[in-house]
């Protein structure tokens, strides 16, 4: 049975959906970790600044006094805290991002699906 080019269309571009759902849905799973443990996916960078105050203050400038132990151990945690939140923020944006894309993906795969179905059936008779 020979395939129209109907058909041959709306099957590739089911295929590639399926390929944008694919990586979609690897991208909402990372973000989906992202959200429930910061800590793992947070930058190593940002992450090793927060460790110790000597690593949190490696760059502050020469010229200023450095405040007390106390008070940088109390900067660098609440630095920290906000580091995680951003990360935790950014997950959730991207999530919502992922979730727009799988929408349209199933929106265009299902309407494509239809099509190739109607032009296989058309071309049997």
């Amino acid at each position: 049975m020979k395939k129209s080019l109907l058909e041959i269309y709306s099957l590739a571009v089911c295929f590639v959906t399926i390929i944008c759902f694919a990586v979609a849905l690897g991208i909402g799973t990372y973000d989906v970790l992202e959200m429930s443990n910061p800590e793992l996916t947070l930058k190593s960078y940002s992450y090793q600044q927060h460790q110790t105050n000597e690593a949190f203050t490696r760059n502050w400038s020469k010229d200023k006094e450095k405040p007390s132990e106390e008070e940088i151990t109390r900067m660098r945690e609440k630095s920290y805290k906000v580091a995680l939140e951003a990360e935790r923020r950014d997950a959730v944006q991207s999530f919502i991002r992922v979730l727009i894309v799988i929408l349209i993906d199933i929106g265009i795969f299902l309407i494509h699906w239809k099509l190739a179905k109607r032009a296989r059936e058309a071309n049997a008779t």
